[in-house]
């Protein structure tokens, strides 16, 4: 399946987990308390997987529980009357959303994943963007775009012509696995993507396309990724070698190949 999502649940499963522990386990976590009766909880589900498909290689973690299964795990949390309803948890706490932005999501984006993403970036990010809560930050315009690559040693942005294309999810996963790989939070290099069309055409970068900026200025040679077939392997390695990893963390790496594209 497309998407990342773990189970709570009281049940022993190789997805299966507890809810306190896991919220406190990890920074961002987005949870779907559903029952498996009726239309609404099916298409709440359905925009719940979208989401996490979409989003599945950000720093966000998504889960869902049962609640009819699971009541004795769910009702810390949620009123069998409330049901179905999402709960985002930051830093091991529930975040309190006001209820103009449940009715702004109910009304203009009808519950959709856009919607969804509107909330969590406005109330787990820590900027405008929600920066923190992806491996790759989003710069929406020519002068963020500036600032990022003079503000960071080593930036590798990419260069996409729509957000959540196969191009960009190739990226997306090749920075989430070399995250996972060294064990870190900062891999010593700023990460970020362009999908707005005017800052590509400022910046004059091929789409798509990865470009290594070192001090502020592009590497002209061999700091561009633009090959025909994208690859999670063919991208890792390139993004690698400008990286300023220690040797056990390159051992940890094992390149598993899977042609994208």
């Amino acid at each position: 399946k497309e998407y990342g999502i773990v189970q709570f649940t009281q049940e022993e499963c190789r997805c299966c987990y507890d809810l306190d522990e896991f919220i406190q386990d990890n920074d961002y976590v987005y949870v779907l308390f559903y029952s498996t009766k009726g239309r609404l909880n099916i298409d709440i589900n359905a925009k719940f997987e979208q989401l996490a498909a979409e989003w599945k290689w950000s720093r966000i973690h998504f889960g869902r529980i049962d609640t009819d299964k699971d009541r004795e795990m769910a009702k810390k949390w949620v009123e069998p009357h409330m049901v179905p309803t999402n709960v985002m948890y930051k830093f091991g706490r529930p975040v309190e959303v006001q209820p103009k932005d449940f009715e702004q999501i109910r009304d203009r984006y009808q519950g959709s994943p856009e919607g969804q993403k509107w909330m969590l970036t406005k109330y787990m990010g820590e900027d405008s963007d929600g920066s923190n809560l992806h491996y790759s930050a989003p710069l929406t315009t020519g002068k963020k775009h500036s600032k990022f690559v003079k503000s960071n040693e080593i930036a590798l942005v990419g260069f996409f012509k729509r957000e959540n294309d196969l191009h960009h999810k190739v990226f997306s996963e090749s920075i989430w696995s070399l995250h996972q790989t060294i064990d870190r939070d900062d891999i010593g290099a700023g990460v970020a993507h362009v999908t707005m069309q005017s800052v590509i055409k400022k910046t004059k970068a091929q789409v798509p396309s990865i470009v290594v900026y070192l001090d502020g200025k592009a590497v002209e040679e061999d700091g561009v990724f633009a090959e025909e077939r994208w690859s999670t392997k063919a991208v890792t390695e390139f993004l690698r070698q400008f990286l300023p990893l220690s040797g056990d963390a390159e051992e940890g790496f094992d390149g598993e190949e899977r042609e994208d594209l």
